[in-house]
C-alpha cells in the first residue's frame, strides 16, 4: 500500500476515535554499547499544541508516573516538538524519511533529569469543529544533550516514532518550553553516544 494512503488511513482511524491517552504514544528503539536494539514505549496522558498564524506548530506531550523502583518518586516525561515546515499533500513533497521538526525529550525525576535533542518528521490534521489535532511522528532520532543535577542517562542514542491526539493549550506549551530551556543547563559529558 502506498505510503500516502497508509498515512491517510491511520489519521482517519485516529480522527474517528477522538482523543484518548492510549493514542498519544512514543515508541523508542535504544541501543546498548554493543549496538543491540531494545524497544520501549511511553504513553502520554496530556498532549497540547500551539499553532501560530504563520503555521508553526509547537506540540507538548506530558506524562507523570510513579517510579517502578521507588514508588515515592515520580518520573515525568515531556516531549516538545516544534515544526520547521508543514507538509501539504498535493502541494509539497512529503516523505517520512525527511525531517521537518526539532524535538526535545526530557525524563525528569526531581531534582535530576536528562534532556535528549533530535529531529523527526511530523504530520498532522486539525479537526475544524473540535480543534483537536491528530498526527504522527516518524523518522525520529534522539541523543542525550543536557542534564539537570547528577542525572545519569537511562539510554544513549535512540530512534523513535509516535502518534498523538492533542488539544489547543498555549499556556501548557509555553510553560513546558520555558521549563525545558531553563532547567537543563549542564551538557552531557559522557562518551560519544551510540549511533542508531
Amino acid at each position: 500500500m502506498p505510503y500516502r494512503r497508509r498515512w491517510i488511513m491511520a489519521l482517519g482511524l485516529l480522527a474517528v476515535a477522538g482523543c484518548g491517552s492510549s493514542q498519544t504514544r512514543i515508541d523508542l528503539t535504544t541501543f546498548d554499547q554493543d549496538g543491540r536494539a531494545r524497544n520501549h514505549y511511553a504513553e502520554f496522558r496530556r498532549a497540547s499544541y500551539q499553532l501560530s498564524p504563520g503555521g508553526t506548530l509547537k506540540l507538548v506531550l506530558r506524562s507523570a508516573e510513579p517510579s517502578m523502583k521507588d514508588p515515592t518518586q515520580t518520573i515525568t516525561q515531556i516531549v516538545y516538538v516544534k515544526s520547521l515546515w508543514t507538509p501539504r499533500p498535493g502541494t509539497t513533497f512529503a516523505n517520512a524519511s525527511q525531517i521537518n521538526a526539532r524535538v526535545q525529550y526530557a525524563i525528569i525525576t526531581p531534582p535530576t533529569g536528562v534532556r535528549y535533542d533530535g529531529g523527526a518528521f511530523l504530520s498532522y490534521k486539525l479537526k475544524r469543529r473540535t480543534r483537536e489535532m491528530v498526527g504522527k511522528i516518524e523518522s525520529g532520532t534522539l541523543a542525550p544533550r543536557l542534564r539537570m543535577g547528577d542525572a545519569v542517562e537511562p539510554f544513549g542514542a535512540a530512534r523513535f516514532t509516535g502518534t498523538f491526539c492533542a488539544t489547543e493549550n498555549s499556556r501548557d506549551v509555553v510553560a513546558a518550553v520555558q521549563m525545558l530551556e531553563s532547567q537543563f543547563s549542564q551538557p552531557v559529558s559522557s562518551a560519544e553516544p551510540n549511533r542508531p
